[in-house]
């Protein structure tokens, strides 16, 4: 039976036996004014609800009950064997990994977390699924996972001896050419409704490519539409677009009492609010969201060079005079993704940029180009400055990628997977990946001015020799549009993000790697020397942004005074929306708000609400 297929009872009836009779606990309000149970129930525990309560939910959810079983299994039995290989291949492949509910695109974390799948899933198709799931694990006492595209560097999609409401199968995606959020006044508007776990692939597909219009997204296209909006998001035009979170515009949630509920500006507007980057998983379980779409520019473009400096003070030179050029033209509405400042004294550019005619990103280009050319003893061109443009409406046209760049795009690999399984090759690392280490940090915009600039060039040579740091302008919308800076003061993402002109990460990744899984276990000596190095780099930058803060979906797991770096002066508020519509704790994420509540892992509670 494939996995995502529907359960039966009789499929279940094997689990009876296994378990054994249980008997029935208590139902708990929704209120959660009385007194809390202190710790969740696992399968060890009597409280474990029976074989036979697992089958009313299975038959309340239509069969959609999966008892969940890893593909590693086959590992355990035999890890150098041809199902092994297999499994390790597949999780290289990103559409494999989300259709499994016992696996997720991060296997792992150094000294952190590691991948282990839940008990049982809740392959939901509907949003009645989502209540009776959630209905069950409160009246249980269950830890609850909530899970769509399945990537978190901090591992929140797993949790071991947990209930998953799996919402994969929620995946439609409807065009409206004049949206009115429910009870709202607002003039009709051009929107995309998206199920809970659509990916941004599929949604580029039918937004850009068919519909001709662009909406807010992220950069790596398997990821889920509604963890990123609830994490704040970004994507390569964010400067010019905004923030995803600010473009939701309705939201239908079902909350820990089992209601599902409209969120717009003028119904459950503080759920609204906290939902536009307040972090996935904490307030209820997201079934659809209606996001604002945009006028589509007529060109997208890339600007790409690569530039070794054949010394420090030659690199000096070199970072110098790129901030030179960011500062006087390049911060601003236009451009946005990444430039890498490396070891060995590299300068790696990889910018997007939309709004310009190639005539004019050459123009822009010239100084800093001239600037390495000329001085040939100094720096060489890796990589030979690339500056291309091309239709807007082809910039997820698949097709038009395969015909044009078929090296920037891997498909789906399994016999019979659609043809718009598609995922950008630059994103191929991460599948599977386990991470060493994560380190991001704001950058305030005032540091391209005057002296500050000078001690910024300094942080970011001192930074690279350690580990490669990453800026990522289009994840800072200092420099933006009016519109993006505005729509980002009416969400829950950190203020600092407003005032940032980008967001350094510092990290390190291997293949996939499970601990306990003989033959595949990670190289932890690599991982703990880079880990090393990656604390050593971001405390160089740490010297200019003290109190940076930090990305709350690209992060350490280790984050200090986590409520203040993911949300700043916004965290009490949330913590407030938390207690109104979920007192009793029901939907836990590990530094996520209100979390301080409960033990690491969820299942001890620490402190109570009357």
């Amino acid at each position: 039976m494939n996995r995502r297929d529907l359960l039966t009872c009789a499929a279940l009836a094997p689990l009876a036996r296994w378990i054994g009779p249980r008997p029935a606990p208590a139902a708990e309000s929704a209120g959660g004014s009385a007194s809390r149970p202190l710790r969740r129930a696992r399968p060890s525990d009597p409280e474990w609800p029976s074989a036979a309560s697992w089958s009313r939910l299975n038959e309340q959810t239509k069969g959609r009950l999966i008892a969940v079983r890893s593909p590693l299994e086959a590992c355990r039995d035999n890890p150098s064997g041809a199902a092994c290989r297999d499994v390790f291949r597949e999780l290289k492949n990103p559409y494999s990994i989300g259709d499994d509910p016992a696996l997720t695109q991060t296997t792992g974390y150094l000294d952190a977390w590691t991948s282990e799948p839940s008990v049982y899933a809740v392959a939901a198709r509907a949003t009645a699924d989502i209540v009776a799931a959630v209905n069950f694990a409160r009246d249980n006492n269950l830890r609850l996972v909530v899970r769509g595209g399945g990537h978190s560097y901090l591992g929140t999609s797993s949790a071991p001896d947990s209930l998953m409401i799996w919402t994969r199968a929620m995946n439609d995606i409807t065009l409206h050419d004049g949206f009115v959020a429910r009870g709202c006044e607002d003039p009709p508007q051009p929107a995309v409704t998206v199920g809970a776990g659509a990916i941004w692939m599929h949604v580029y597909n039918e937004v850009t490519t068919k519909g001709g219009r662009y909406v807010q997204g992220g950069g790596c296209g398997t990821v889920g539409v509604a963890g990123l909006v609830q994490g704040g998001g970004f994507g390569s035009y964010s400067k010019n677009y905004g923030i995803a979170a600010a473009s939701l515009l309705e939201a239908e949630i079902v909350t820990a009492d089992g209601v599902a509920r409209i969120a717009n500006a003028r119904n459950n507007a503080d759920l609204f609010w906290a939902l536009r980057g307040g972090g996935g998983g904490t307030f209820g379980v997201v079934a659809r969201m209606t996001l604002r779409t945009h006028p589509l520019p007529d060109l997208f473009g890339f600007a790409n060079m690569t530039v070794r400096a054949a010394s420090s003070a030659s690199f000096r030179k070199l970072i110098g005079a790129f901030i030179d050029l960011y500062a006087a033209r390049l911060h601003n509405p236009h451009w946005g993704e990444i430039v890498n400042v490396k070891p060995g004294n590299v300068l790696d550019i990889q910018l997007s940029f939309q709004g310009l005619a190639k005539p004019q990103a050459d123009e822009l280009w010239q100084p800093f180009i001239g600037f390495v050319t000329e001085a040939r003893d100094e720096f060489t061109f890796v990589r030979a400055p690339s500056i291309r443009t091309g239709p807007a409406a082809r910039r997820w046209d698949l097709d038009y990628i395969r015909q044009r760049a078929p090296q920037a795009i891997q498909f789906d690999d399994r016999p019979g997977a659609p043809a718009d399984n598609a995922f950008w090759t630059a994103n191929l690392s991460e599948a599977g990946h386990f991470i060493h280490g994560f380190e991001s940090l704001w950058l305030a915009a005032s540091l391209l001015d005057g002296a500050d600039r000078e001690r910024l060039v300094d942080a970011l040579l001192a930074a690279a020799q350690h580990s490669t740091v990453e800026l990522h302008f289009q994840k800072g919308l200092a420099g933006g549009s009016e519109t993006a800076i505005a729509t980002a003061k009416q969400t829950a993402t950190n203020p600092a993000v407003i005032d940032a002109f980008a967001l350094a990460i510092i990290a390190s990744e291997g293949p996939p790697a499970y601990p306990a899984l003989r033959g595949h276990e990670p190289d932890l000596a690599d991982a703990r020397k880079h880990a090393a190095a990656i604390a050593n780099a971001v405390g160089e930058l740490r010297k200019v942004a003290p109190d940076g803060g930090a990305y709350l979906a690209e992060s350490s797991f280790f984050e200090r005074d986590w409520q203040r770096a993911y949300w700043g002066a916004n965290y009490p508020r949330l913590l407030q929306i938390k207690q109104k519509y979920d007192p009793a704790g029901v939907f836990f994420v590990r530094h996520g708000v209100g979390s301080h509540d409960w033990s690491d892992d969820g299942f001890t509670r620490l402190t109570t609400h009357q």
